[in-house]
């Protein structure tokens, strides 16, 4: 769950971005950090071959690093990065809102490593849901100068950046004449031989470029250290690196190519289906060749560099939700899920969890988990033998058979009461498997000797056969109620955060709003100030839905409020 009450705008006197042993981090008062070793690890975590071709870089080394002037000149950016990766997103665009456009990563080169992009456009469909939904909220009201679509939100981070570093510039005499509306961060490809992190890259928009060198300059002077970063300008972007000479590779680099001409960028930025406030990206496959620890041979991770090779993702808004979606480009393995079975649950139901297809997962990926185990030196097939030894159970078969056509798990909002912490029965919890009947009671025969061996203890469960499956619930109640076809699917709150749930592998759903009063209650004899339930009163629900689409993993988070 999110706590909107936390969010804090980051002051640009606290932003540092330092070398570190582990890779390259920034740190905030609020808390954000993020490393590089063998890739960018504040995003999806997951690196895949970019469109650089396979030469290794040449930028020119550079002398030692200072850390002055460039602590408030990319601070500033980092600020805007911050509050605009705070922002996320709607799945479809039926009026054509979200745009293509992937903004600053035209000033960004094509040997990037990774990306983060964002776009504060005023004028974009998405800062006026972003008002919109965030207002749901009292803490973003009131921390947040950011009132309305007419709203520069610039100059409230700017504000917010200053306001303790001793820095006396005004927003609209300094920053506003010259300032764009685009930034990105990006990690370049060392220059330096052995290097354990990329080199970071900002890139701002700038509507005059006069103008931007006598703003940065003035940003400079307010830092008393002296720094050897570096500003150079392609197109309608300033480029803000660590050196001089690197600041003029980039733009050199830009010219010949930038990261938004690259076909690879392109296509995993298409998989999202639109940009929102924030973009991320990652070429996983090239990060990890560059960067990984010499300990590491990247021929032994063949298994995930192919199956993981790029990831990107996206943060948009809808007046009433909020979405992040992600994908990850590599050999992924497309199959028959079949309908996923979650829409059909009661629409009563507070909390589910389904699984589509996992018995062609288990068919389609054994075999490679197997050989990926040798390829590392772990002898798979001896474990296996040794629990099915101890166990009884077979593998893969009977994970196989669990899996089936579908796996689900839910719990019901009625019967939450304070009771069922002490009698388990009287809440309606329960498991819906399709699959052979047969061949699943054969395994759940299994499983509960074996627990009851361990435990000696009855487990209180009920079972019911189905004519597609069966269902084991804590009560006969809830599982006859989870043997028929319910509405879920048709109510508000799941269609709030799902799409075409049906056709998913996998979904998660939780509705807030069914266990509201319940949560409130508690919070409130814990304790908890008001301010914080009143943060927390306006969600409605959760959901997570994933799948395989081509050679896309894509998964969309989405948390929607009451209107």
């Amino acid at each position: 769950m999110v706590r909107v009450s936390t969010v804090r705008v980051v002051r640009v006197s606290t932003v540092r971005v330092v070398r570190v042993r582990s890779g390259w981090s920034g740190s905030v008062r609020s808390g954000w950090s993020g490393s590089v070793r063998s890739g960018w690890s504040g995003g999806p975590g997951q690196y895949g071959p970019g469109g650089y071709g396979s030469g290794e870089p040449s930028y020119q080394q550079r002398p030692a690093k200072g850390h002055g002037a460039k602590a408030l000149i990319i601070g500033l950016v980092v600020a805007v990065l911050l509050a605009g990766g705070a922002f996320a997103v709607y799945k479809l665009d039926p009026f054509n809102t979200f745009s293509s456009d992937p903004a600053a990563a035209e000033a960004v080169p094509a040997e990037a490593l990774f990306y983060i992009g964002v776009d504060l456009d005023p004028s974009a469909e998405q800062k006026v849901r972003a008002v919109q939904f965030l207002n749901h909220f009292p803490a973003f009201k009131e921390n947040v100068d950011v009132t309305d679509a007419e709203s520069d939100v610039r100059e409230s981070l700017f504000e917010e950046a200053t306001e303790e570093g001793g820095c006396e510039l005004s927003f609209d005499e300094d920053i506003k004449p010259w300032l764009g509306y685009k930034f990105a961060v990006a990690g370049m490809p060392s220059s330096e031989e052995g290097a354990e992190e990329p080199e970071p890259l900002f890139a701002l928009e700038v509507t005059d470029e006069g103008a931007a060198k006598d703003g940065l300059e003035k940003l400079a002077a307010c830092d008393e250290g002296n720094s050897d970063s570096g500003v150079a300008f392609s197109g309608d972007y300033a480029l803000v690196a660590e050196t001089q000479s690197l600041a003029d590779e980039y733009a050199d680099s830009v010219a010949e190519g930038s990261l938004a001409d690259d076909d690879n960028f392109k296509s995993d930025l298409d998989s999202l289906g639109g940009l929102g406030f924030a973009t991320m990206w990652v070429d996983i496959k090239d990060s990890v060749r560059l960067f990984a620890p010499p300990q590491f041979a990247t021929g032994d991770l063949d298994f995930l560099l192919n199956s993981y090779q790029r990831a990107s993702a996206t943060f948009r808004f809808e007046s009433d939700s909020v979405e992040v979606v992600a994908s990850v480009f590599g050999d992924q393995t497309d199959i028959e899920a079949g309908d996923n079975k979650i829409v059909d649950l009661p629409e009563s139901t507070a909390f589910a969890a389904s699984q589509s297809g996992g018995e062609a997962r288990i068919d389609e990926g054994w075999q490679q988990l197997i050989d990926a185990g040798k390829s590392q030196g772990v002898d798979f097939e001896s474990q296996i033998a040794q629990f099915e030894a101890e166990t009884g159970l077979s593998l893969p078969e009977d994970l196989a058979t669990v899996l089936g056509d579908n796996i689900m798990l839910a719990m019901d909002a009625e019967g939450l009461t304070p009771e069922g912490l002490d009698d388990p029965s009287l809440l309606n919890i329960g498991m819906r498997l399709t699959n052979d009947p047969a061949e699943l009671n054969a395994v759940y025969d299994k499983v509960i000797s074996l627990v009851q061996e361990e435990t000696g203890a009855e487990l209180p469960l009920v079972r019911k056969d189905l004519d597609d499956g069966i269902v084991v619930a804590t009560n006969d109640d809830y599982a006859n109620k989870m043997s028929e076809d319910g509405t879920l699917g048709d109510s508000a709150a799941f269609q709030s955060v799902t799409e075409d749930a049906a056709s998913q592998e996998f979904v998660m759903f939780f509705n807030f709003d069914s266990v509201e009063e319940q949560v409130v209650q508690a919070l409130e004899d814990d304790g908890t100030p008001p301010e914080v339930i009143e943060n927390i009163t306006p969600i409605q629900a959760f959901g997570i839905t994933a799948g395989v689409e081509g050679d896309y993993a894509v998964t969309q988070v989405r948390l929607s409020v009451n209107d």
